[in-house]
């Protein structure tokens, strides 16, 4: 793939994912039809660049983006959102975790065939831990759970070795961007919880 076609995907990427995040941060359902923008470019340049997992994740991306622009935008009677942003339960938090660990093992061993011989089994570890993680992240922005934000900016914390691996610096800055507004994103959900009760 060319230099210039790379580059220009890699903007229109991250430009499209720091907006979709920005929305998800105000609870703005727009988060969705932009992220499907990015997610699908993002599935192009990491299937092309040998980042399997990512590929994939962005992939389901795409799918939950659909799942969560549809659950996002059910309405009560009322005319107001079928959706409120809550705190998992501890239960809820449990199997969270324990279904990023069992995703992360899963990934760990799907991803290692598909790797070139010199790519470091840290990489390949680190790749399918950060997939299980955005899992489930998704599934807790789809239901408005705030600890997708706790999620998100672990996982971005650890996305941003892993492009740096793979010299796609603008994801770097991209991840970089999704840190600030996730932190931004679960102080301001935390205040809408606070505001409601």
């Amino acid at each position: 793939m060319k230099f210039e076609l790379i580059f220009f995907l890699e903007i229109l990427a991250v430009l499209t994912g720091i907006v979709s995040v920005w929305f998800a941060k105000k609870e703005n359902i727009l988060v969705y039809p932009i992220g499907i923008i990015s997610v699908l470019i993002w599935v192009y340049l990491c299937w092309f660049g040998n980042l399997f997992g990512q590929a994939v994740v962005n992939f389901f991306f795409f799918v939950i983006n659909i799942y969560g622009w549809y659950n996002w935008s059910r309405k009560k009677e009322d005319d107001s959102s079928a959706v409120k942003i809550v705190y998992n339960t501890k239960n809820q938090n449990i199997l969270a975790i324990l279904i990023s660990l069992v995703f992360w093992l899963i990934l760990y061993f799907l991803l290692i065939p598909y790797k070139p011989a010199l790519e470091s089994a840290f990489y390949v570890s680190l790749e399918a831990l950060i997939t299980a993680m955005n899992f489930v992240a998704m599934f807790l922005l789809a239901w408005k759970r705030m600890e997708n934000w706790i999620y998100w900016i672990v996982a971005d914390i650890m996305c941003i070795p892993l492009f740096i691996h793979k010299d796609y610096y603008l994801g770097v800055i991209q991840f970089l961007f999704f840190i600030v507004i996730a932190f931004s994103g679960y102080l301001q959900w935390k205040k809408q919880i606070i505001e409601r009760e």
